[in-house]
């Protein structure tokens, strides 16, 4: 082995990202069974109110920042450690409107082929460029 690579494996760092490595991949699963309940819910109460909780929603999106803070550290594209190490993320954004809401307005689009004339290019007689050589 190399220096460097006994030096990273006997490196105390390693080895407790590790355990954090393990900790997070645990709390991703829960997150996800989180989520799979918090769509469930959501979409009964849609089905009989015809809306979904406005708490849910907003713990939906904190839980969505959660996760995408979870995959950044276990992915290795950032340091710092999510809940329950770090604060609980709040929510960036606020929920998206449903596709019903939005009422688009569009004018009719005539589909009839229209008639053109094909143009050609007319080639010169030869008459025409006799007559210009004279």
């Amino acid at each position: 082995m190399t220096d460097d690579v006994k030096t990273n494996v006997k490196s105390k760092s390693t080895w407790t990202r590790l355990l954090f490595i393990i900790l997070f991949a645990i709390t991703y699963r829960v997150a996800s069974i989180v989520l799979f309940a918090i769509t469930i819910i959501q979409f009964l109460k849609a089905l009989f109110t015809g809306s979904p909780f406005p708490q849910l929603q907003s713990f939906g999106g904190s839980l969505a920042e959660y996760n995408k803070q979870v995959v950044e550290f276990l992915s290795y594209q950032s340091d710092e450690k999510p809940f329950p190490v770090g604060a609980w993320p709040e929510q960036t954004a606020a929920p998206r409107q449903k596709a019903d809401d939005v009422i688009i307005v569009a004018e009719p689009v005539d589909e009839t082929p229209k008639k053109t004339k094909p143009t050609t290019a007319k080639k010169p007689s030869k008459d025409s460029s006799d007559q210009n050589e004279k």
